[in-house]
């Protein structure tokens, strides 16, 4: 169970850190030129769900491992305190960046 929380726990994490880098690093086309949406913008969109469903997952599995004393981070230490920062921040940042108002 450690190895299997171990693998969701770097998967996630990639994934957040692919989202957030390409989140940070994009620069919006000027949309006067009346080619259509953005579609790096799009797909940050679509990718909303699959990333938070990553995180899920993850901070579930730091529960079940939580009850079994793990020694390290990897293992499942801080886990749930961890993905909880981890996914109230992606959750701000993506309403931030989403959000109309």
């Amino acid at each position: 169970m450690f190895l299997y929380y171990g693998i969701s726990f770097v998967l996630s994490m990639l994934a957040l850190a692919a989202w957030l880098i390409v989140a940070v690093t994009h620069v919006p086309v000027d949309q006067s030129d009346g080619s259509g949406p953005d579609g790096v913008v799009i797909l940050l969109y679509l990718s909303l769900w699959p990333v938070a469903l990553l995180l899920v997952h993850s901070a579930l599995l730091a529960c079940l491992v939580r009850e079994r004393n793990p020694a390290t981070l990897m293992q499942g230490r801080w886990g749930l305190s961890l993905h909880g920062v981890l996914g109230a921040g992606f959750f701000l940042y993506a309403l931030h960046l989403f959000h109309p108002g």
